[in-house]
């Protein structure tokens, strides 16, 4: 009998060392999370019944902007009026009140439906020393079209925290425009 109860309070605290260790390291040693992550989300170029303004794209093959009110919007972006659709011309002003956008455009060959998808990719945004960072993944379409389209990156950040200070454009690991505010 005293065998057992020996063992059996080897082993409870054996397994109450075990819970406590685990629990402290998962207190103790948690990495901590990144502060200079913004929280994004992609908006899809077909979202809205605009299409990117022209630019020059032989002198900037990379039209880049914030978009931080609907006036803003409304320079860069021109609307598509002769479309019938249920989409919005822009998005409103109230939008503006909380949020921001980063434009990335180009003027490429036309993208075949597979490649839709995979033409621009949002890595992460970041805010560092004062500077806004965007990085992001452009894939170059193989579709064989004959004709270009401009095609577009766009990215919702809050606005709040994100207001002054330069914002850079990364492109596959070089950055291809920079903006002073």
């Amino acid at each position: 009998m005293k065998k057992i109860i020996a063992t059996t309070m080897t082993c409870s605290m054996l397994a109450g060392a075990s819970v406590a260790l685990t629990g402290c390291s998962l207190f103790f040693w948690k990495k901590k999370e990144d502060a200079s992550l913004v929280p994004f989300s992609t908006i899809p170029s077909s979202a809205y019944q605009s299409f990117v303004k022209n630019w020059d794209n032989k002198a900037q093959p990379v039209l880049c902007a914030l978009i931080r009110s609907q006036a803003d919007w409304n320079y860069w972006f021109q609307p598509a009026t002769t479309m019938r659709s249920q989409r919005a011309l822009t998005p409103s002003e109230e939008y503006f009140e909380t949020r921001q956008l980063l434009l990335a455009t180009r003027v490429i060959q036309a993208p075949d439906a597979a490649e839709r998808s995979q033409i621009f990719s949002a890595d992460k945004v970041t805010m560092r020393n004062g500077v806004l960072k965007l990085e992001y993944r452009f894939v170059k379409p193989v579709s064989g079209a004959t004709y270009q389209v401009k095609d577009f990156l766009l990215v919702e950040i809050p606005k709040e925290r994100y207001t002054t200070g330069p914002v850079e454009f990364i492109e596959n690991g070089s950055k291809v425009c920079q903006i002073a505010r």
